[in-house]
């Protein structure tokens, strides 16, 4: 046998630790604990949605003026400076 199939053979006949006996026993009372807790309803995620939305609704009402942007053309320079051209290695 090699050194790896002695060192699985010594470690499947060794006796199982005593903290892994009870481990099974410390999950289930983590998950019974985590059960009985209170938990949000429906109410409480109905007035986070609405309150996004109010914010949405407000940010774009008062988003300020417009800018004026350049129109875009495949062939500017800027182009150039894209990421795609600035993260090629060659």
């Amino acid at each position: 046998m090699s050194d790896i199939d002695t060192m699985l053979t010594r470690l499947r006949d060794a006796p199982v630790p005593a903290r892994l006996a009870t481990m099974d026993i410390a999950v289930m009372e983590e998950l019974a604990r985590l059960q009985s807790a209170p938990r949000l309803n429906g109410a409480v995620f109905g007035m986070a949605a609405a309150v996004a939305l109010v914010i949405g609704i407000a940010g774009s009402a008062f988003s300020g003026s417009p800018r004026e942007t350049d129109p875009v053309s495949p062939f500017d320079a800027r182009l150039a400076l894209a990421p795609s051209t600035l993260l090629d290695v060659r």
